[in-house]
């Protein structure tokens, strides 16, 4: 059996739906890559902004609230006060933190990095993620391997595809790393 690595990054970060005060509806968000930076006393606050995508009005994540400056590594500070597309990516796609400020993500736009895998010979393939992604495996191995929803379908129903780090193929979603076998 041919084992192959397929390390999955994202590439933009997911629009987020909330309700928009100024449109008075629920809207779709997108990150502005930009920071905002408060230093009240000794505390520090984080904010990711968000801009609706119909009217412009702002939202901000929170990210860090009522911090002291120095429980935070000075690089990462720097990296708030210079708006690193890096981390405000990192930010952007942190589900959990999105659905904690009231925001409800939308699927991110994933690389997958990784030789191409043939349907005609069994091979077990390790599908790393380094962030969190609120992303179907199915949907990535879909897309992979250029196979419809029915196709895919079968290949699980009939035990041709399954998941072999224990998680329900059919459910899972891209966290750390899943090991998939295609017979």
């Amino acid at each position: 059996m041919k084992h192959i690595i397929w390390t999955a990054q994202i590439k933009r970060a997911p629009t987020v739906d909330r309700h928009c005060k100024r449109c008075r509806a629920k809207r779709s968000f997108a990150s502005s890559g930009l920071f905002r930076v408060n230093a009240q006393q000794k505390n520090v606050d984080v904010w990711l902004i968000y801009k609706c995508s119909v009217c412009d009005s702002t939202w901000n994540l929170t990210v860090l609230s009522r911090v002291n400056p120095h429980s935070i590594l000075p690089e990462t500070l720097w990296k708030f006060h210079g708006n690193d597309p890096e981390l405000a990516l990192h930010y952007a796609s942190n589900a959990p933190l999105i659905k904690k400020n009231g925001g409800d993500p939308g699927i991110p736009l994933v690389e997958i990095e990784g030789e191409q895998v043939s349907l005609k010979e069994p091979v077990r393939i390790h599908l790393i993620a380094e962030q969190v992604m609120e992303v179907e495996v199915l949907a990535i191995l879909r897309n992979q391997l250029g196979l419809s929803r029915s196709e895919m379908e079968q290949m699980c129903d009939s035990g041709r595809l399954r998941c072999v780090s224990g998680q329900d193929i059919k459910k899972c979603r891209l966290v750390g790393e899943i090991v998939i076998e295609i017979k």
